[in-house]
């Protein structure tokens, strides 16, 4: 009984130590003459070094979502590569959301991106929750 205790507690101990938070913010806004909504994901990087984003976005209230590969800065910068390289954004953080450019692919066109941050309510969150993890096991299964 005291070993099963010990592990009960080890185990509480370890979950609640190194539990992450992670923290979501959702945007709406253009690129170029479309519209856009960006889910993105913000948690504290186990090692100690800058923080990790992962995150999505679609044209319009598509039902297709694009998975982003994120890079970041301590200045609030991002370089978000949109999976299959289809194109980049490059966002700053402004107080009221990112703004920057979409790169295509051949770097030939480049397009205006203005971001507003947007409330989250719990049904909202789910649905982009839902769309985000279908998207990376759609994009990483075998």
């Amino acid at each position: 009984m005291k070993f099963l205790m010990s592990c009960t507690c080890c185990f509480l101990f370890f979950t609640i130590g190194f539990a992450q938070e992670v923290k979501t913010t959702f945007y709406t806004g253009r690129v170029n003459n479309r519209s856009v909504r960006l889910y993105l994901k913000e948690e504290e990087n186990a090692c100690g070094a800058s923080l990790l984003y992962s995150g999505i976005y679609q044209y319009g209230n598509g039902k297709n979502w694009i998975e982003l590969l994120i890079q970041s800065d301590e200045k609030g910068r991002f370089a978000m590569t949109e999976y299959r390289f289809t194109g980049i954004l490059i966002l700053k953080k402004t107080p009221g959301g990112l703004e920057g450019i979409w790169i295509s692919p051949d770097g030939k066109t480049q397009l205006k991106v203005v971001l507003k941050r947007q409330a989250l309510s719990p049904k909202l969150k789910e649905e982009l929750e839902d769309g985000f993890e279908r998207t990376h096991y759609e994009n990483y299964d075998c």
